[in-house]
């Protein structure tokens, strides 16, 4: 069973251009928050897990949007995440709509704490399933979908120091 969000073929029509903030919380522990959601369209697919953050607003810069975004998906204020440390374009389908997603990442240090679901969207609550921490090696070793795919690189990279 393939699972995570149906990705667009190559022969795939465009879909809605989305440009969206992701904003990778690391804990004390070198760990970073990830949610797990599913396509309420696609009851077969199983949950797949993803960072913090959403589309830009219109008129929001990528910084804006990933400030805004941590506070309501999480109920953590953060002043700045910093600087740019990975981006990713991709095609994808959720919830029967197609996009084409260009995404900024941006990694935060913090400590661990229990995120709030109080400023979750409609959607956000009917599709989240649960949270949790994840270490690199943990990332490596599971059998559950996670985005991005190269995710426990990308933080190996970053955590090096």
């Amino acid at each position: 069973m393939t699972a995570g969000p149906v990705r667009a073929g190559k022969n795939a029509p465009v879909g809605v251009k989305r440009e969206s903030s992701k904003v990778l919380l690391v804990d004390e522990q070198r760990r970073v928050l990830l949610f797990s959601g599913v396509d309420r369209t696609k009851p077969e697919i199983a949950p797949w897990w993803f960072a913090v953050g959403g589309g830009l607003e219109p008129g929001e810069t990528p910084v804006e949007a990933a400030i805004r975004e941590t506070r309501e998906e999480t109920g953590l204020t953060i002043d700045d995440p910093g600087p740019v440390v990975f981006t990713r374009s991709f095609a994808w389908n959720f919830e029967g709509a197609d996009y084409d997603q260009y995404e900024w990442f941006f990694l935060v240090r913090v400590n661990a704490f229990t995120p709030s679901s109080d400023g979750w969207t409609e959607t956000e609550s009917a599709t989240i399933r649960q949270n949790r921490w994840w270490s690199v090696e943990e990332l490596r070793i599971t059998d559950d979908e996670v985005f991005p795919d190269d995710l426990a690189d990308q933080l190996e990279r970053l955590l090096r120091f």
